[in-house]
């Protein structure tokens, strides 16, 4: 190929480049860590008018649709669930900058304190990372949610293999109705919050019209089959409300 040819193919690779938004693949993250129980006010009282540098520093590091969700595990224990989406070149790089950030720095002296890491997370982390062991990305929509989802539920450690292959390959049945119950991005997480106990965090965004009578028709014949394979699989939590399998957990804050 001549010089010139190749200048120009290196020009129109760069033109559709600019043109895409110069996107990078999207990757999701789900963390945990614990929280006292007599602290969660506090926590609340911060995250409910998060500093505007914080919020900014966020931007810059590439984190988007960052949520965090308070849930309860058993009776005065509390933990604290973070989801949020990476779309940057270099998450290490990102997330360098964000802990070196004066104003970050400030308001983790005021947060930290709150919190109480897992002692199964890795050296290194204030959060415990967890593993994504699902996603369905759905059907493509323009508007933005109606409401975001989360909850929780345990699973005991024999039965973390079944459940992960399952969902490595679950069912189209399955997926095609929760596509058509309007739910989108859809991830479920899997960590160990201490020697004897894993938890399941799932996560997703509904963007439908009615959502009880979504929810009410997603248990078609296919799905009702599919969960007499996971349902014994799970470990309900005790502090869940009446009819609920996976425990709802109350969103604390959130920024797009």
């Amino acid at each position: 190929m001549k010089r010139r040819q190749r200048f120009s193919v290196i020009i129109l690779v760069w033109i559709g480049f600019v043109a895409s938004g110069c996107q990078y693949q999207v990757q999701r993250y789900g963390v945990c860590i614990e929280i006292p129980k007599e602290n969660i006010s506090e926590y609340k009282r911060l995250h409910a008018n998060v500093w505007p540098e914080v919020v900014k520093q966020i931007e810059i590091s590439n984190i988007r649709n960052y949520s965090v969700y308070l849930g309860q595990v058993a009776e005065d224990e509390y933990y604290l669930f973070g989801h949020y989406e990476y779309v940057g070149p270099d998450y290490e790089k990102d997330m360098a900058r964000a802990v070196s950030d004066k104003k970050v720095q400030q308001w983790c002296s005021l947060t930290d304190p709150l919190q109480k890491p897992l002692p199964t997370r890795k050296e290194g982390e204030h959060w415990a990372a967890w593993k994504e062991v699902f996603h369905y990305k759905g059907p493509s929509f323009e508007s933005i949610p109606v409401k975001r989802v989360a909850s929780i539920i345990g699973i005991s450690s024999e039965n973390i293999d079944v459940y992960g292959q399952l969902h490595a390959a679950a069912w189209p049945g399955v997926l095609a109705s929760i596509e058509r119950c309007n739910i989108r991005n859809y991830s479920i997480f899997l960590g160990q919050i201490d020697a004897d106990r894993h938890l399941l965090f799932s996560y997703f965004e509904y963007v439908g019209s009615d959502f009880e009578a979504d929810m009410n028709r997603i248990g078609d014949k296919i799905t009702k089959k599919w969960w007499t394979y996971t349902d014994p699989l799970q470990n309900p939590l005790p502090t869940r409300k009446p009819g609920e399998h996976w425990s709802s957990v109350e969103e604390v804050f959130h920024m797009d």
